[in-house]
C-alpha cells in the first residue's frame, strides 16, 4: 500500500479504474457464458427438438450436425468471451490512462505555478484559475495563504526595524555621553557624575526593553499555575503604582473581592500592571482608575476602567502591536517601550484568554480581560 501511494495520482486513478473494469468485464463474461450455457439447445440422437409452447421438430443428419457445430461448442464462446474481455480492459486502461491526464490537467498547472515561485516572487498570487472546480478553490486558499503570509512577514520586518531603533536609541545615547566626555581634556567631577546618571539611565532603558521582548516571546510553563486572589494582586500592583498615582492625584479603586485566578502568577501580575499603569499614565490628573471583576461557570471577567482621554475608534485594533504607539510624542513625554499592551496580550492568550478595549475620546477607557477558571 505504501508503494501504491508513492506512484503518481494519474497512475493510481488508471490502476484503479482498471480493476473496476476487470471486475465488471469478469461478471459480465460469466454471466453470458453462465447463461449461454443454460439455454443452450440439446438435439437428441433420433433428430427431434422439442422445446416447451412449440410443436416437435424433426431435421435432418446434415442440419443436426450444423446444430451441434454451432450450439454445442461452449468452449469457444468461452474463449471469444475472454478474448474480448481482455480488449476491453486494455482498451478501458487506455483510455482511463489519458481521461485522467485530461482531468489532472489543472493540477497539473497549479503544482508547476507553485513550483515556479521563488525568491524574488514569494508572495505573488497565483492566476489563470477562474473556474469553479476544486482546483480553483485550492489556487484561492494557496492564494489566501500566501496573503497572509506576507501580511506576517511585514509584520515581522515593521517588528525587526522598530526594535532596532528602540534598542539603538539608548546605546546611542550612552556612546554620546562617552564621546563628550572624552573631548574634555580634564573633565570635573560633576561631568563624571552626569555622565554616569545618563549611562545609568539608559542602561536601565536597554534592559528594560530586552526583558520585555523576552517575556513577550517566553514560552509559558503550565507547572508554574497556581491559583490565587485576584483582590491580593491588585492590591500589590496599587502599591507599586501609588507614587505615580499620588503625583497626579488620581484614585485607583479595587471592587474585586472573593475572585480566584488560575495561571503563572508572575505573568498574570505584570500584564495586569501594564493595564493599570496604563491607565493611571493616561488618565487626566483628579480622576481615579476602576478595577473590577466577575466571574461564570468557567471563566474570569476583569474590567479596568479610566477617567482618561481616550482612544480613537481607528486606533483600537492596533494598540497591542509592539512598540505601535497612539501619539508618538505623548508616549515619549509618559517613558515606555511601546511593548506594554503586546505583553498584555501575549500573556492572556498564553493563558487560553481574551482582551478587548473599548474608548470614548475625552471620557474614558476600559480594557476587559477574560479568562478561563482552569
Amino acid at each position: 500500500m505504501k508503494g501504491f501511494n508513492k506512484i503518481s495520482l494519474r497512475s493510481r486513478l488508471t490502476v484503479l479504474t482498471a480493476l473496476v473494469l476487470t471486475a465488471v468485464c469478469i461478471l459480465l463474461t460469466l454471466s453470458l457464458i453462465f447463461t449461454y450455457s443454460s439455454k443452450m439447445v440439446k438435439v437428441p440422437d433420433n433428430g427431434l427438438i422439442s422445446q416447451p409452447n412449440m410443436l416437435t421438430t424433426q431435421i435432418s443428419p446434415r442440419e443436426k450436425n450444423e446444430v451441434h457445430s454451432t450450439l454445442n461448442k461452449p468452449s469457444d464462446l468461452a474463449l471469444l468471451s475472454l478474448l474480448y474481455m481482455l480488449i476491453a480492459i486494455v482498451a478501458g486502461t487506455v483510455a482511463s490512462y489519458f481521461i485522467a491526464g485530461k482531468a489532472l490537467k489543472p493540477v497539473s498547472d497549479l503544482t508547476e505555478s507553485i513550483e515556479n515561485i521563488d525568491e524574488s516572487k514569494l508572495f505573488q498570487p497565483i492566476i489563470g484559475f477562474g473556474t469553479n472546480d476544486e482546483v480553483a478553490r485550492l489556487a484561492a486558499s494557496f492564494n489566501h495563504m500566501i496573503m497572509k503570509l506576507g501580511k506576517a512577514f511585514e509584520h515581522q520586518k515593521q517588528f525587526a526595524a522598530n526594535a532596532a531603533h528602540e534598542l539603538k536609541t539608548p546605546l546611542a545615547g550612552i556612546i554620546a555621553n562617552i564621546e563628550v566626555l572624552q573631548l574634555d581634556e580634564n573633565p570635573t567631577v560633576t561631568e563624571y557624575k552626569e555622565v554616569i546618571d545618563d549611562t545609568l539611565e539608559n542602561a536601565q532603558r536597554l534592559s528594560s526593553l530586552v526583558y520585555d521582548l523576552l517575556k513577550m516571546n517566553s514560552a509559558l510553563d503550565e507547572e508554574h499555575f497556581e491559583i490565587f486572589d485576584a483582590k491580593e494582586m491588585f492590591d500589590d500592583i496599587i502599591l507599586s503604582l501609588s507614587e505615580s498615582s499620588k503625583a497626579k492625584n488620581i484614585r485607583i479603586e479595587n471592587n474585586i473581592s472573593n475572585i480566584p485566578l488560575f495561571g503563572e502568577r508572575t505573568l498574570l501580575q505584570r500584564a495586569f500592571f501594564n493595564l493599570v499603569q496604563n491607565a493611571v499614565k493616561y488618565s487626566k490628573s483628579n480622576g481615579k482608575v476602576v478595577i473590577s471583576a466577575n466571574q461564570t461557570d468557567d471563566s474570569v471577567i476583569i474590567n479596568i476602567r479610566d477617567a482618561g482621554i481616550g482612544i480613537p475608534e481607528n486606533e483600537l485594533d492596533s494598540i497591542f502591536e509592539p512598540f505601535y504607539r497612539v501619539d508618538a510624542s505623548r508616549s515619549r513625554e509618559t517613558g515606555g517601550s511601546g511593548l506594554g499592551l503586546s505583553i498584555v496580550k501575549s500573556v492572556v492568550e498564553k493563558h487560553k484568554g481574551r482582551i478587548y478595549v473599548e474608548s470614548e475620546i475625552g471620557n474614558f477607557t476600559k480594557a476587559t480581560v477574560i479568562l478561563p477558571k482552569n
